[in-house]
């Protein structure tokens, strides 16, 4: 289930007064149905003017990665708004079409989708925007590879190409790959499915469809935990709600979620699916800084 939020790029220098000259650090960022904004504990939000999706809060809170929409051909590049400064940094990504940033742990790297040649892979690239490495090749699947997410330890990316979950080192060997069937044969994926390691390596988070549970075409959304030691996945998001996109911040995931036709919220649970609760309303798309 995914959503286009294009939000105006209004302004980038600190004179417009969206962003005064002072140190900004933010703890969060999320969309709702007016725009992007950034959040400090205690602090009123603070609207953040980018032309793109897919915003993700670096884990030092200063800056935001996203995806933009405003090059030529519509085509799509990795754009990194500094929070500080007001300044957007499109980066060189050794390819027309990316998507879809994910910071590393540490703030050092960003991991995105890619189009290479005929198909979608796996780049990253340095924060200093000067080394974009290709870690999975389309070459090396019929289907190609997308929605990368790191390890906690950030030496790891986790991929999947439509058959089967890929866990690689950054030198692009890969280091486990479990497949579909193994997870679930009765699960709906698509392409923007991400799974996500936790932190001790042993469980994958992630989104699914699920098909028997559908109406009108389209079938409602679930969290699942993939257990890697014993093979077997549990749903943790309760039954009358669609819950799909989960972050980890910690053992709590948060995922976005709507109940019935209803709003949709930013919802939390424990990696056992104890404790589901409305985490914040009428908002989608968080990201959270590393403190």
């Amino acid at each position: 289930m995914r959503h286009l939020y294009i939000l105006g790029l209004l302004c980038l220098g600190t004179s417009c007064g969206l962003i005064p000259n002072k140190k900004k650090v933010f703890d969060y960022c999320y969309v709702n149905n007016k725009g992007l904004y950034a959040v400090a504990y205690g602090k009123e939000p603070t609207r953040i003017f980018v032309n793109g999706t897919d915003p993700r809060l670096s884990p030092d809170g200063r800056k935001i990665a996203y995806t933009d929409v405003g090059g030529r051909n519509h085509d799509r590049r990795i754009g990194v708004f500094d929070l500080e400064a007001g300044k957007v940094t499109i980066l060189d990504t050794a390819c027309h079409n990316c998507f879809g940033p994910v910071w590393s742990p540490d703030g050092n790297y960003l991991v995105y989708n890619a189009f290479m040649g005929k198909n979608w892979g796996v780049k990253y690239i340095d924060k200093d925007n000067q080394h974009p490495v290709e870690l999975a090749a389309p070459m090396d699947s019929l289907l190609g590879f997308s929605s990368p997410t790191w390890s906690s330890d950030g030496k790891k990316i986790v991929v999947q190409n439509m058959s089967a979950v890929y866990i690689y080192g950054l030198n692009g060997r890969v280091l486990q790959s479990i497949p579909f069937e193994q997870i679930d044969t009765g699960l709906a994926f698509s392409s923007s499915t991400c799974f996500v390691l936790n932190k001790s390596e042993d469980k994958l988070v992630y989104w699914a469809g699920l098909s028997e549970e559908g109406k009108n075409g389209e079938p409602p959304t679930a969290v699942f935990v993939h257990d890697l030691g014993q093979g077997k996945s549990v749903r943790i998001s309760p039954k009358g709600y669609a819950c799909w996109q989960p972050i980890l911040k910690g053992d709590t995931v948060y995922c976005n979620g709507r109940r019935g036709m209803g709003k949709e919220n930013v919802y939390r649970m424990d990696l056992n699916g104890e404790h589901f609760a409305l985490a914040y309303k009428n908002r989608v798309d968080m990201s959270f800084a590393a403190r």
